[in-house]
């Protein structure tokens, strides 16, 4: 029960580092102090469980407050819309992966609630991410047993410059992306009236999905 409550309230934003205790009950239930079945049921549910509270938080009060800040920090409003409309349509994606990344788990189903992203498509990517992180956690813990801290040193380690690499890739991505628009939005602007090459129309299109 500890364990499911852990949980839910690390998916509503709480930074506490579930890794440490999934890894660490997974070697209790290796030496027999713990049911593993009833241990993967509970933390699943409550991993599951927090999620979704996330998205009710973020639905019922997270664009009142986004908006709020956008305006203290003088953001164009124009961008936190297109940003809401990008993560309507990849938001899945990018909550099935967050499910099973360290320290970005608490804060990642706000954005779903703020989008007002489809609650069963929502629900879907949350709890898939949600079972692997918490069966793969479990697993480790599992068949390492004693020696469970040597996982959860690797995480500890590895982990952040992982997720800056991602980012830097993410980045770069982005602006090869924008850098490409631009030069197909300027060459669809010097075409003459009505004279569109097809192929430059179709590449600026999929350049919008």
């Amino acid at each position: 029960m500890i364990v499911g409550v852990i949980l839910l309230l690390e998916s509503t934003g709480i930074p506490i580092v579930n890794s440490t205790l999934l890894l660490l009950t997974g070697a209790l239930a290796s030496l027999g102090h713990l049911d593993i079945f009833a241990l993967a049921f509970v933390s699943m549910s409550g991993s599951i469980a927090g999620a979704c509270l996330a998205y009710m938080i973020g639905w019922h009060g997270g664009t009142r407050l986004l908006y709020h800040v956008a305006a203290k920090l003088r953001i164009d409003t124009r961008k936190i819309q297109a940003l809401e409309k990008w993560f309507y349509r990849a938001g899945g994606r990018m909550i099935f992966l967050s499910r099973i990344v360290p320290y970005i788990r608490p804060f990642s189903c706000f954005p779903a609630g703020i989008s007002h992203m489809p609650f069963r498509r929502f629900f879907v990517a949350a709890a898939s991410g949600s079972v692997i992180w918490c069966i793969g956690m479990l697993t480790i813990g599992w068949n390492l047993g004693h020696r469970w801290r040597l996982a959860w040193n690797l995480i500890q380690t590895y982990t952040v410059p992982a997720l800056l690499v991602i980012a830097l890739l993410l980045a770069g991505y982005c602006l090869v992306k924008l850098a490409i628009k631009r030069r197909l939005d300027a060459s669809l602007q010097a075409a003459p009236d009505g004279v569109i090459d097809a192929e430059s129309q179709n590449d600026h299109d999929l350049l919008e999905v």
